[in-house]
This record gives structure tokens, C-alpha cells and sequence, in this order.
């Protein structure tokens, strides 16, 4: 029988927590800032949020696709904030592999929302330029939110 390793001293992961924290506050921000002008229809608005969005969207009869688009705009969100939470665990000196994971999985659901988003708006009438053309800083913090997240996430996993 094998003697047993020596455990070794496990160090904070400040590029990991960093990563996650940064990637985390994007997907809190997006949902309080502007991702669009307001349309015609919303002349009280200047512009909309992504909680304004969120508000606007759930009041009407949607697919089963554009209500998923819509959640994503929640769901990155709360992703966000969990990301912030394991963000700060790097910074203690524990184990970070089983955070890196959870944080793999919240980033890939933060992607997922993402890309469903501009595959619906490729399939709305004006397509996937006009939203860009339109798009203001919420919408983009929404985009790369689960990327930062991920890379985080890739680091936590890394780190031994």
C-alpha cells in the first residue's frame, strides 16, 4: 500500500476570481442599462433596458422561441450574480475546482442565452444588422457576459 501524497497548500485564483467577477458584473449591468432606443410605439421611454425589455415582453403574447429570448435577458442576469459569488470564492484559499465547475455551467447558460437571442433576431423581420446597428452598451455586456464568465470559469478548472 502507497503512503497517502501530502496535500498542497492551495492558493487564491485572482485572474480566475477577477474574470468571474468582471464577466458577472456585465451580466447584472446589462439588465439596468440601455440596450436599444426606444421604438415609436414607447415614446415615454428614451431608451430600453434590459429590464424595461424584460417588463415590456412578459405583458404580451409571445412564441415559445421569443419567450425564451426574453428569460435569457433574467437568466444572464442571475448568472451574473452567481458568477460574482464564485468570483469571490477564488480569492480564498480552498479548492477551486468545484467552483470552476458550477462556473462553467452558469457561463455556458449565459452563452446559450446569448446566441438564442441572435438567432431570433436573425429570424425577425429586420435581421441581425438593424439590431446591431441599434445596439447600446446593455446589449452588449448582455453578448459577452458568459465569454468573460467562461474564461473564468476555464482558469478556476486549471488551477490545481
Amino acid at each position: 500500500m502507497a503512503p497517502p501524497r501530502p496535500r498542497l497548500a492551495v492558493a487564491p485564483d485572482y485572474f480566475a476570481g477577477f474574470m468571474l467577477i468582471l464577466g458577472g458584473l456585465a451580466g447584472v449591468l446589462e439588465l439596468l442599462l440601455p440596450w436599444s432606443p426606444a421604438v415609436e410605439k414607447l415614446p415615454k421611454y428614451g431608451s430600453l433596458t434590459g429590464w424595461d425589455k424584460l417588463v415590456i415582453g412578459s405583458s404580451q403574447q409571445l412564441s415559445v422561441a421569443d419567450s425564451i429570448a426574453l428569460y435569457s435577458v433574467l437568466a444572464v442576469a442571475i448568472a451574473g450574480g452567481a458568477c460574482i459569488l464564485l468570483g469571490l470564492a477564488m480569492f480564498t484559499p480552498i479548492d477551486h475546482q468545484p467552483f470552476g465547475a458550477v462556473a462553467l455551467l452558469v457561463s455556458v447558460v449565459s452563452i446559450g442565452g446569448a446566441v438564442w437571442w441572435v438567432l431570433r433576431s436573425r429570424q425577425a423581420a429586420g435581421g441581425l444588422g438593424p439590431m446591431l446597428s441599434n445596439a447600446q452598451i446593455g446589449w452588449y455586456l448582455f453578448a459577452v457576459s458568459g465569454i468573460v464568465c467562461l474564461i473564468g470559469a476555464i482558469k478556476a478548472l486549471a488551477t490545481p
